[in-house]
């Protein structure tokens, strides 16, 4: 088989989660003998032709907690038909100048719609925050609050609407619901069932979480974290490696495959989410990002002592023994030289 050409486009960049894993299913494609190339918001990436991705630069009002997917497409530039116009036009340059065999989105919604337009082949990659459930209307990034069915099916309305004035000023076909955006298109679910940020997926296949390799620190939490200084103090009191504090899903991975409850401090709904699943399956706790040493100190120290936690988290260890990253980066790109062959 001769090597296709692979776009990975990613549009929704979430820090380094997603290059830490769409740079290695690059490498593993280019492995295969395709040609492989990135789009992403910024540009330039090391020994990989790489695109400028179209970004929605307007940030969300202060203090905006999204409801769903369909919110964050409304804030990302899916508000209007104009809007959206101008990023699939972006999207639509990308396509031309790349001229893919298939087109790889790792939270790319507008990258997908383009190269459904363009009608290029796609594949979606992502972990179970940028791979929502395929419901309609889209589920609740919030299981913990109470969200009408009908301001969810409110939100996918509204977008459906600029979706819909957008595709039909291209003369393409409209969707009946926003889940259409990934009918019939092979989803890659990078992460681990246990730890899905939605609660209750159902018929989903998983991969394994893809991090980056090295050893568990005890703290990992972002610089600007309002609560480094109080988990210094708090850790240094105690002096346990045993508890892993962190605020998402990238150390909790890690974390539990290393037999290590967490003890979390989530900033961004992302991470909230996460916390959510870990607290319902008794993996760990959490605490406001503003908590003092006292308050961390205590839940480390409660961690420490919850025999039944420690047995949870063993099991999950024990579950995925021997799980590295590579794992899943090698199956999802032999998925894709399937598909590419076929």
């Amino acid at each position: 088989m001769s090597g296709k050409r692979v776009l990975l486009a990613a549009e929704f960049l979430r820090g380094p989660a997603t290059l830490t894993r769409i740079l290695p299913l690059a490498d593993a494609l280019a492995g295969r003998g395709h040609d492989v190339s990135l789009a992403v918001p910024g540009g330039l990436v090391a020994n990989i032709p790489t695109l400028d991705a179209p970004r929605w630069s307007v940030p969300p009002p202060p203090g905006y907690v999204a409801l769903s997917y369909s919110d964050l497409l409304m804030h990302g530039g899916y508000a209007a038909p104009d809007a959206l116009r101008g990023l699939m036009a972006g999207w639509q340059a990308v396509i031309d100048q790349a001229q893919p065999d298939l087109l790889i989105a790792d939270f790319a919604p507008t990258a997908m719609l383009a190269a459904r337009v363009a009608g290029v082949s796609l594949a979606a990659v992502g972990d179970g925050f940028s791979l929502p459930p395929l419901t309609a209307p889209f589920a609740s990034m919030r299981p913990w609050d109470t969200i009408s069915p009908d301001a969810l099916g409110s939100l996918d309305g509204r977008v459906l609407a600029v979706v819909n004035a957008v595709l039909a000023a291209v003369k393409a076909g409209p969707m009946r619901a926003l889940r259409d955006l990934f009918d019939g298109v092979p989803v890659f679910l990078c992460g681990f069932p246990e730890l899905d940020h939605y609660p209750g997926r159902t018929e989903a296949d998983w991969y394994g979480q893809v991090f980056a390799a090295g050893s568990t620190p005890a703290v990992d939490l972002d610089p600007g974290h309002p609560a480094r200084a109080a988990v210094t103090e708090a850790l240094s009191r105690i002096g346990s490696g045993n508890v892993v504090v962190c605020q998402g899903i990238e150390a909790v991975g890690p974390a539990l495959l290393a037999g290590k409850p967490v003890l979390m401090l989530p900033i961004f709904l992302e991470q909230t989410m996460t916390l959510h699943r870990v607290t319902q399956q008794g993996l760990g706790r959490g605490l406001p990002p503003g908590a003092d040493a006292d308050a961390i100190e205590a839940a480390v120290r409660g961690l420490l002592d919850d025999d039944a936690c420690r047995q949870r988290v063993a099991n999950f260890a024990r579950a995925y023994h021997g799980y590295q990253p590579a794992i899943a980066i090698d199956a999802v790109a032999d998925e894709i030289d399937s598909l590419l062959s076929g």
